[in-house]
């Protein structure tokens, strides 16, 4: 049984990485609470899926620039103070949100432009928390450190959002806000906590921020295994990301309220912790490259399914699926990718890792919210669901970098 239970070792062996793990705990956490009150909002106010799914392009394009910017800066200084300063304008950007609620008649636009800052801010502090993993915990425990991190991210994503869809139906959105925006001010005391991060073997002779993060796009294109990494994950959140159509799923389609909402957001990430939970095999298995091939034919065969009944419990448990087979390719591929990329070269390789899953997310939830205008929800759910398995299966076929990769068993 051991062999499969959830492996603990970076938490008992480093003091650091306990402190960096309670401050993604506690990150996670407000988030999924952010993001299902800011989506109920937004759809109380607009009546409009695609509005939900502008929600994360206001988030993603800023991302998209912050993460390059970001992952060039983790190369090159401490990463506990790119943290450090993310988490702190963070806090401004959540403070909008609730100031927002708090106005007699809340703006849409104001909700973007929170949104906004808080993308940035994300951009800038994910690529240096994935790059300083490595030093927190040695190279030989990234895939532990990888199941820990995804479980840290599932029960925040379980409890978050039903919490906050109970707290607005009960106390409220404002009451929902102030929680978040007190919990997110703990933050900066645990990264406060980490030792310096500087990155190892970086040249002496920096290069123009663009030029560096050339460079690290460049180790990813001639590198057969990391492109293949990126572009598998780019196709599920392309095509089969379902969560900008949840608030309307819930509302209008299985006619419930935001409490059956933020259990549809939270369903994902109890799949998720199912698998994170019993993850200790992902630190033996040998063709782990064909294992996440599988995990998104399953999350791709998950939202089809969706699609095919408008029973609550059948859509709770086909969310659940999707977000477990999400989780298994997710520590698979982030233990590939900081395995297979040199410490000097982490920062950018994880911010091109979340440049591309924050993008395709945005890019997945608009194209979901356009189908689901033009024709229902149940029909986006059928197309993307559909094209995501078609388009792996083929994946499977063709990819050999990903599909033969074998590692040598560990004792």
């Amino acid at each position: 049984m051991s062999r499969f239970l959830l492996d603990i070792s970076p938490l008992r062996e480093s003091r650091a990485f306990r402190y960096a793990y309670a401050a993604r705990t506690a990150t996670v956490l407000v988030t999924g609470m952010l993001m299902v009150a800011a989506s109920i909002q937004l759809f109380e106010l607009t009546k409009s899926s695609i509005a939900v799914a502008g929600l994360n392009v206001a988030m993603a394009l800023p991302m998209v620039l912050a993460l390059m910017i970001g992952g060039v800066l983790s190369d090159r200084m401490d990463r506990r103070k790119l943290m450090l300063y993310s988490r702190t304008v963070y806090v401004f950007s959540v403070g909008l949100f609730l100031l927002n609620a708090l106005l007699p008649t809340p703006t849409v636009w104001l909700i973007y432009v929170a949104a906004t800052i808080g993308g940035a801010a994300g951009g800038i502090s994910v690529p240096a928390m994935m790059s300083a993993t490595p030093a927190l915990v040695g190279r030989e425990h990234l895939a532990a450190a990888a199941a820990l991190s995804g479980l840290s991210m599932q029960i925040g994503g379980v409890i978050g959002p039903s919490l906050a869809g109970l707290i607005i139906a009960g106390p409220g959105l404002i009451v929902c806000y102030a929680i978040v925006l007190a919990a997110v001010l703990v933050t900066p005391f645990f990264l406060s906590q980490l030792p310096s991060l500087p990155p190892r073997g970086a040249a002496t002779k920096q290069p123009a921020i663009f030029h560096s993060f050339v460079e690290g796009f460049s180790y990813m294109a001639k590198q057969p295994l990391l492109r293949a990494l990126l572009l598998i994950d780019l196709t599920a959140v392309v095509l089969a990301t379902p969560l900008a159509l949840l608030p309307e799923w819930g509302s209008l389609i299985l006619d419930q309220g935001s409490e059956v909402t933020g259990l549809l957001y939270s369903a994902p990430a109890v799949g998720a912790t199912i698998m994170a939970l019993s993850s200790g095999w992902t630190k033996t298995v040998q063709y782990s490259g064909r294992i996440i091939i599988a995990a998104v034919m399953i999350w791709g065969a998950a939202v089809f399914a969706l699609s095919q009944n408008t029973w609550l419990v059948w859509s709770l448990i086909c969310l659940a699926i999707m977000g477990g087979a999400d989780t298994v390719s997710k520590i698979l591929r982030m233990a590939l990718v900081q395995k297979h990329t040199p410490d000097h070269l982490l920062g950018r390789m994880s911010s091109l890792w979340m440049t591309q899953s924050s993008l395709g997310t945005a890019v997945g939830n608009m194209q979901m919210g356009v189908l689901s205008r033009y024709f229902s929800p149940s029909t986006a759910f059928f197309i993307g669901g559909g094209a995501c398995f078609v388009l792996s299966s083929l994946f499977a076929l063709r990819n050999k970098s990903l599909k033969d990769l074998q590692q040598p068993p560990k004792p």
